[in-house]
């Protein structure tokens, strides 16, 4: 609630003070270049409303306002210089404020390297100040040229006159480069120049993808293309829906290429995405606070051993990340990633998913622990943990000229795959060490000779060098566990 500053009865004039302009006040530049009349710099501001004090008036309505100055220098030298007023909306109550000015200024400049300095002041309070300088670049004029691209709150087709009018759009900017999670949508808008003269070609693709900041491209899921015609001016308007894109620091990437799909010229621009759950790569765990969570007060062993048992729900690079983070690297970094990686699987409830699986590792290590490893590090332990509990489990121990082995059914594993079985065996008879021979599961390993392995003891000579034969004749005219499920 604001707190009323004074009151003159006079004049009937009543204030209403406000937060402060230096918290609440953005500003983001680009530069394009107009083929007749040369490069210009546009300017986007943002102001909250609830960084201005209100005044109120004859209509016991409330406004406010600000001054803006814009000063362009090229070394000592004023190249351009404006000043303008922006004013509120008159509003009834100043106590439910929803609205921020939004600015869009644009200046004629040189191509040369300039300094810019913005500075705000409130109408009604001279001390309430905000200054932004920023250096800027100038457009490389050999090869192809790139605009800086301008990040969009909206853009819609209009037929009015507007400052933020551009192409037959109406293009109101975005004057961050940080994306929260209310945001689903990246729109920007850019230009090329110089295509028509330095491609050997009348058309060429533009391609518009989402990197992270270490340069790995995100998914095919955030990747647009494009092709255009050739011209001394090329534009782009795009909308690419991040609702899915996780926490993290990214590159929006334009790229130009050729027939023979070169790229030929590109540009970059940086932005931060904030989004509930987990971060998107190793090089955004940063990001991450652990804080009061269930990793906070694991030990550095416990951390390893942690790490370690994860590895069967781990993907191929995550798996490569917990080799590499072990045993070089800080415990800190170790509690970031164990806390993304069930934050990542359940957003909601982590830590749950987090004592599901260590209860399925317990499980593991009781039921299929050797005298030299901990179950876990097991086959049958990596397949229970990373498919969980099979439907059905047979054994066979006693079978006469078998070795002991298991088979183990699935009527749907966690990607989706349906009627999945797991045939192990245990050549050795005194370990409980049972060696994965066979599965139908994507990506495991696949034996159609599996039930020769295990009854290879009793398997005649033309049943063993058949290598068409894939099956062992019962002599013995019982029930075999082999023979439960055909997968």
């Amino acid at each position: 609630m604001k707190n009323l500053i004074f009151c003159v009865l006079a004049g009937f004039s009543i204030q209403v003070s406000a937060q402060s302009l230096e918290n609440m006040v953005s500003i983001r530049t680009a530069v394009f270049d107009h083929p007749e009349s040369g490069q210009y710099l546009e300017v986007y501001t943002t102001i909250s409303g609830n960084a201005i004090h209100y005044e109120r008036n004859k209509k016991y309505l409330y406004q406010g306002g600000v001054d803006v100055q814009l000063v362009l220098l090229q070394g000592t030298e004023v190249v351009n210089f404006d000043k303008f007023r922006l004013n509120t909306p008159q509003v009834v109550d100043t106590n439910s404020i929803d609205f921020s000015l939004i600015d869009q200024q644009r200046m004629v400049i040189p191509n040369a390297s300039l300094s810019m300095e913005v500075t705000v002041t409130d109408i009604l309070d001279s001390l309430n100040t905000f200054t932004y300088t920023e250096a800027l670049l100038p457009l490389d004029t050999a090869g192809l040229r790139f605009s800086d691209v301008q990040l969009l709150d909206t853009f819609y087709r209009s037929a009015g006159e507007s400052a933020f009018l551009k192409n037959g759009f109406e293009m109101k900017p975005y004057t961050l480069n940080f994306f929260p999670d209310s945001r689903s949508h990246l729109r920007f808008y850019g230009e090329v120049y110089g295509t028509e003269t330095l491609l050997n070609d009348p058309q060429f693709l533009l391609t518009f993808y989402i990197e992270s900041a270490s340069g790995n491209i995100s998914s095919q899921q955030f990747f647009q293309h494009a092709k255009v015609q050739a011209g001394p001016v090329v534009s782009y308007l795009r909308d690419i829906d991040i609702t899915d894109l996780p926490s993290g620091n990214y590159n929006l990437v334009v790229e130009v290429h050729d027939r023979q799909n070169e790229v030929i010229g590109k540009k970059k621009i940086f932005f931060q995405r904030a989004k509930k759950g987990a971060v998107s790569a190793y090089d955004n765990l940063e990001l991450i606070s652990t804080d009061g969570t269930f990793v906070d007060d694991y030990s550095s062993e416990q951390l390893s051993y942690f790490l370690d048992v994860i590895i069967p729900r781990s993907t191929a690079d995550e798996a490569k990340l917990i080799a590499s983070l072990s045993p070089r690297v800080e415990d800190e970094m170790k509690k970031k990633f164990l806390y993304n990686f069930w934050l990542d699987r359940n957003p909601d409830d982590p830590y749950g998913e987090w004592k599901r699986y260590l209860q399925l590792v317990k499980e593991a290590n009781d039921a299929f622990s050797t005298p030299s490893r901990q179950g876990y590090r097991t086959d049958r332990g990596r397949v229970y943990l990373e498919y969980g509990r099979p439907y059905d489990r047979v054994n066979s121990v006693n079978e006469p000229g078998a070795y002991p082995y298991e088979i183990w059914f699935y009527t749907v594993l966690p990607d989706k795959q349906t009627n999945i079985g797991f045939a192990f065996y245990e050549p050795s008879m005194v370990s409980n060490d049972y060696i994965l021979l066979h599965s139908n599961a994507r990506g495991e390993l696949n034996d159609p000779r599996w039930k020769i392995r295990i009854y290879e003891n009793v398997a005649s000579p033309q049943e063993i060098f058949d290598f068409d034969n894939t099956d062992v004749q019962d002599r013995t005219n019982v029930y075999r566990a082999i023979d439960a499920y055909d997968f």
